[in-house]
């Protein structure tokens, strides 16, 4: 990696990994945006903030190819959590330059798949390219930089339009606007303003255990968004399907679906029969899954399909991906995904009133 900033302080080492994204991308002189390799490189060389003295140093690693976020991934993810991991040892913090299409997914799934995560991840990307006059870009990265390098946090963050953010609670709220994501069912962890303020009762507990990397690999996952009036008869090759590991059901409200598709229960039964791990997830933004206040619910329940809570969609998908590529048995994989891993979902235990102290960084 290429340091980007030899004035920046020696005491705290950033490792910021471009990957894509709008961020770095320029106009290609047909009216399209793109990337162009090395550009960014060269932008970010000229961010006088960067040479700060109270800036940590900041070492730059371009992926090869640069990826358009539509594009991204598991394979992708994994080179990215292995690159952390790769540096994990060597760096304070680590940022990843994302586009923001599939930013949260990856979050999501770097949250699951970084164990025992003990520094920063903070992903970031823009709306407008840092190379045009007005845009979201440099405060994005700046922020990025100051909370991965100076910042006492040992979880996968989103940072962006002056907001830190959980990053396996975050979802994509807008294309166009400048605050494009925000946690629905969980406040942010921090903002950037005049002070800095960081919300610490919100972060997550640093871990005893050590690192450790966990790849992706099963992505034999479906998302099914229940409609009214579908027909159920989709679910008929899914059951003879041999390579189908995990469903996501996005369900009405607190977890609800049609009471007359009697056929939709008993192909969920069948699937779970046959080794299938589904998830209820709603497809509202906040609340929560809960199977047994209905009838449709209950006989989901019943049959075994697991409450996602209030995760999102993003880190439903991600943790059941990351639970079957642990080997776990269906079994094993019903109860972890019930269970609050990294802060994606609500208990009674994670669950408080937000009445605490701020605190802000007392190296700024």
């Amino acid at each position: 990696p290429a340091l980007l900033n030899a004035n920046g302080s020696k005491q705290r080492k950033v490792l910021i990994l471009y990957t894509g994204g709008t961020l770095g991308m320029q106009d290609l002189g047909n009216g399209s945006l793109g990337p162009i390799p090395g550009a960014l490189e060269k932008r970010l060389r000229l961010l006088d903030e960067l040479e700060q003295p109270r800036m940590p140093q900041c070492y730059f690693a371009e992926f090869d190819p640069i990826l358009d976020s539509a594009d991204m991934n598991p394979a992708d993810w994994n080179t990215i959590a292995a690159s952390i991991g790769h540096a994990y040892y060597d760096y304070d913090g680590f940022v990843v330059l994302h586009g923001t299409d599939t930013l949260s997914y990856t979050a999501s799934a770097l949250s699951f798949m970084l164990e025992q995560l003990a520094k920063p991840v903070v992903i970031t990307g823009a709306q407008l390219p840092i190379f045009e006059p007005i845009s979201d870009a440099r405060q994005n990265f700046l922020g990025a930089v100051v909370f991965a390098g100076l910042a006492d946090i040992s979880e996968v963050c989103v940072f962006f339009n002056g907001h830190l953010m959980r990053g396996n609670r975050s979802v994509k709220a807008s294309a166009s606007s400048l605050q494009a994501f925000h946690t629905p069912s969980f406040p942010t962890l921090a903002e950037l303003g005049a002070p800095i303020n960081i919300f610490r009762r919100r972060l997550r507990e640093p871990p005893r255990g050590r690192f450790r990397l966990q790849e992706i690999t099963v992505t034999d996952v479906l998302v099914v968004w229940v409609i009214p009036g579908f027909s159920d008869d989709f679910l008929d090759p899914l059951i003879r399907s041999k390579t189908l590991r995990g469903m996501v059901l996005l369900l009405y409200g607190c977890g609800n679906a049609p009471g007359r598709k009697k056929g939709f229960v008993k192909s969920l039964k069948k699937l779970i029969d046959g080794g299938l791990v589904v998830v209820a997830c709603s497809q509202c933004q906040t609340g929560t899954v809960v199977l047994e206040k209905y009838a449709v619910g209950k006989a989901f329940a019943d049959c075994g399909v697991v409450s996602a809570h209030d995760m999102t969609t993003e880190a439903a998908v991600t943790k059941l991906s990351y639970l079957l590529s642990k080997g776990l048995s269906q079994e094993q994989c019903c109860v972890q995904m019930g269970e609050d891993l990294r802060g994606e979902m609500s208990t009674e235990v994670t669950t408080f009133t937000i009445s605490e102290p701020v605190t802000g960084l007392n190296k700024l």
